[in-house]
């Protein structure tokens, strides 16, 4: 019993699956560097909370829950209202309600909170100075679609 993987057959899929795995790598890669300068950059602030609850998130694999705290704050003069809790574009989630709730545990309305505003980006401040993995999992299936694409390459 042999084993046998198929990919695209044409070449224009072939194509597709290699420039999207390029794309997710290249997006992955952004939102590594966004996060990290933004985490590495970030002057901190007091922010006032305005709101807090969790956002259901439909993903392949299912629902996952993210939290959400808005809050206002002013730097260098300029009022702004953000409200990401982590910092970059891929925001992180959890696999129940009650997990990404305890991420706002501290964060209640009306409460004056330290915020951390990146230099290049005031309006992205958030509230947890903390690295996620995630764009590291973005990389490695874009690697893997590129792979992919590669492989059939090879086939056509």
């Amino acid at each position: 019993m042999g084993f046998e993987i198929n990919g695209p057959s044409s070449t224009i899929g072939v194509v597709l699956l290699l420039l999207g795995g390029l794309a997710l790598v290249g997006y992955g890669g952004y939102s590594y560097v966004t996060q990290s300068s933004a985490i590495d950059s970030a002057v901190d602030v007091n922010a006032t909370v305005t709101s807090t609850g969790v956002e259901e998130v439909d993903q392949r694999r299912g629902v996952a829950y993210a939290p959400r705290a808005t809050f206002n704050y002013t730097y260098e003069g300029q009022s702004y209202t953000a409200s990401n809790v982590y910092p970059g574009p891929l925001t992180r989630d959890f696999g129940t309600r009650e997990a990404a709730r305890e991420q706002l545990d501290g964060y209640e309305t009306g409460d004056t909170v330290t915020a951390y505003v990146p230099p290049d980006a005031p309006e992205n401040a958030f509230l947890v100075r903390e690295r996620s993995n995630k764009p590291f999992f973005v990389i490695g299936i874009g690697i893997l679609l590129a792979l992919g694409g590669l492989y059939s390459i090879r086939n056509l």
